[in-house]
């Protein structure tokens, strides 16, 4: 994988799946695996903060709340990664940042308008 700097340890690349998973765990049609980009939303979380133990959240964690505790600084390096890798812009798109309310509501958002192969 190409790319490094803060937060950019190696994880899978699963996001790419052309809208096929688990059932529940699906976006729409040519969207992303929900399930897949939390698993990669998690391990950036991990990989950016040195806290191994965000690797095993649930969906329904605060992004902002104790558990995961982002600050404007990490906030940002999330939305520039979800850019990089799934080509979508987040707060560009969601103008109150609501998909930020917690692990799930950023993955569902991302899986909505996720492009098939990632990056712009």
């Amino acid at each position: 994988m190409s790319g490094t700097g803060p937060g950019m340890g190696a994880r899978p690349a699963r996001h790419d799946t052309g809208g096929t998973g688990p059932p529940g765990g699906t976006g729409p049609p040519g969207g992303a695996d929900v399930a897949a980009i939390t698993d990669d939303l998690r391990a950036f979380l991990a990989s950016a903060t040195g806290r191994d133990e965000l690797l095993h959240i649930p969906p329904g964690t605060a992004l902002f709340g104790q558990a995961v505790g982002l600050d404007s600084l990490t906030g940002t390096l999330l939305l520039r990664e979800i850019q990089r890798r799934f080509g979508v812009d987040v707060a560009g798109e969601d103008l109150n940042l609501d998909s930020l309310a917690t692990l799930g509501t950023l993955a569902a958002f991302v899986a909505q308008r996720a492009r098939p192969g990632g990056g712009p």
